[in-house]
């Protein structure tokens, strides 16, 4: 296969933050340059927006509209443990692989994320070097380069 054919295949994935602590976003952004993660990344800071965006565009394309989301679990207008629930119950959207991203220290708050789909869960503030190697596991399994399924 020619390497423009292997570029039309595949593209860059879409990563989704939801965050509402903007020096929290910055520390993210921060570590996604430093690891050289220059995929395209949307911030939202309410879970309720998020979600709303996420269902209503996974309507429209039929398709996860994201192809990873960073979740912190405290969120105003719907908390990120709702989010999580919500995401499972459609189809679309619990194939959207979820890191947590959260100060909460409390290990039934690590069990439910992993029970309502969630692939990795960091605490903040998270280590950079943890943050990256997680990043770059993710990265070997595919996810932050996708096949393209609508070409």
């Amino acid at each position: 296969m020619s390497e423009e054919n292997a570029r039309q295949r595949f593209r860059i994935a879409r990563i989704l933050l939801v965050e509402d602590n903007p020096d929290d976003v910055e520390l993210v952004k921060r570590a996604l340059q430093r690891g050289h993660v220059d995929n395209p990344l949307t911030v939202m800071n309410n879970g309720r927006e998020a979600l709303d965006f996420l269902l209503r565009e996974a309507g429209r394309l039929d398709m996860p509209p994201f192809d990873l989301l960073l979740l912190d679990l405290t969120l105003p207008g719907l908390d990120g443990r709702v989010l999580l629930q919500e995401m499972q119950a459609d189809k679309r959207l619990r194939r959207m692989p979820v890191i947590v991203l959260t100060g909460s220290v409390r290990e039934e708050d690590w069990i439910r994320a992993y029970k309502t789909g969630a692939v990795a869960f960091l605490r903040k503030p998270f280590e950079l070097e943890r943050f990256l190697a997680t990043m770059g596991d993710l990265y070997g399994y595919r996810i932050l380069i996708v096949k393209d399924e609508s070409l």
